[in-house]
């Protein structure tokens, strides 16, 4: 498996990966797709947090994030219209690497990557939603569990089983 896994190279995502991104989120949110205008716009609001896994030049996985409002996570399948001022933490909208790239150590090395970018953006906190029974992966990523009535409310539209997860970061020296 080391093969394979020096084989995948995290790319920054490009306005023209939107229709594969498209693609492999209605395999990985079969369920919940989002529409080809939401994802574009994710991608142009914050292209430093865009990103795509390559292997030989096919692309397996994304993964969107942006700036935005600590346990305030933005519906799914709605345009964001801007990253808002007051934006106190990084939110990793969606990561998805299709079922062959799974296990491959992909994930938890944009997972890293996003983390440092945050970091050194000045973002203290980053946040996501987990959806599809990911919570164990992102437990391992050193997110936890932060729920309440109000954001479990806020996160029925994301399916049953998902669950609002943050990570503190060190600050700069630390």
């Amino acid at each position: 498996m080391t093969e394979k896994n020096t084989a995948h190279r995290w790319r920054p995502a490009d306005a023209a990966d939107v229709g594969v991104i498209y693609d492999i989120q209605c395999i990985s949110h079969a369920l919940q797709p989002e529409a080809h205008d939401v994802l574009l716009e994710r991608l142009l609001l914050c292209p430093q947090g865009c990103f795509v896994l390559e292997n030989g030049g096919v692309v397996s996985g994304y993964v969107l994030s942006h700036p935005w409002v600590r346990r305030a996570p933005p519906p799914i399948d709605a345009r964001l219209g801007a990253i808002p001022a007051e934006a106190d933490a990084w939110y990793l909208h969606d990561l998805a690497l299709l079922p062959g790239t799974r296990g491959s150590g992909a994930g938890a090395k944009i997972s890293a990557l996003l983390a440092e970018q945050a970091r050194l953006a000045g973002y203290r906190t980053v946040a996501l939603v987990s959806v599809n029974g990911s919570q164990g992966f992102w437990e391992g990523q050193g997110f936890s569990v932060c729920m309440d009535d109000a954001l479990a409310a806020k996160l029925e539209c994301y399916g049953g089983q998902a669950v609002y997860m943050e990570r503190d970061l060190p600050g700069r020296g630390s």
